[in-house]
């Protein structure tokens, strides 16, 4: 008890921390060298052209992203999640957004579920921020399915109807999901309270 208290003090909450986007990526790309070798495998059976044509099309597609998620890897400096002393900077959408320390209501730790393909499956541990659902339209919210991108009901989950959870989760993160409540709540306890300034995405 008294080295985790210890561990808490040493957090310096001034301090840029950096959560990157590899082991995220690399959990991607597992998705889609799997989708292309299947889509490849499937022009190779079939025999009807237009289904040649069609999966040719989405083996292409599933390389891209191959592609793409390999040079996000190994790409210096990018970033996922930010922690500043101004708040939280999410990259998990198209559009990056800021959440001031001043919005968040609470840190709480939650069990997610989730579906995916018709399979369900539940996410457990996982560190939230609670904030109001006033901020949650304002600047999370993303009108178009197309644009949101599959798991979006995974990162924001609605507790009420005043209020909505932002996940942070651990299984995308280069960190423990204890790790993770600990760098937001102590930064939350030392910022939460502090007149709001209008913070700016670096």
């Amino acid at each position: 008890m008294k080295s985790a208290r210890t561990s808490a003090r040493m957090i310096d909450v001034n301090k840029r921390l950096v959560w990157s986007r590899s082991k995220f990526h690399r959990k991607r790309l597992v998705v889609f060298v799997i989708g292309t070798l299947a889509a490849v495998i499937t022009v190779w059976l079939a025999e009807k052209e237009l289904l040649r044509l069609a999966f040719g099309a989405a083996a292409l597609v599933f390389f891209g992203m191959c592609l793409y998620d390999i040079v996000r890897i190994f790409e210096p400096g990018s970033a996922l999640i930010e922690l500043l002393p101004q708040g939280i900077i999410f990259r998990t959408t198209t559009e990056h957004f800021i959440v001031p320390w001043t919005e968040i209501k609470g840190v709480d730790t939650i069990d997610i579920a989730t579906e995916f393909r018709g399979r369900e499956d539940t996410i457990h541990g996982v560190t939230v921020i609670l904030v109001s659902r006033l901020f949650y339209d304002r600047v999370v919210h993303i009108d178009s399915y197309l644009m949101r991108g599959p798991g979006w009901d995974a990162h924001f989950v609605e507790k009420d109807a005043n209020t909505v959870q932002l996940a942070l989760h651990h299984d995308i993160l280069p960190a423990s999901a204890e790790e993770i409540r600990r760098q937001v709540e102590e930064r939350w306890k030392a910022f939460g309270n502090k007149p709001r300034v209008a913070p700016a995405i670096p």
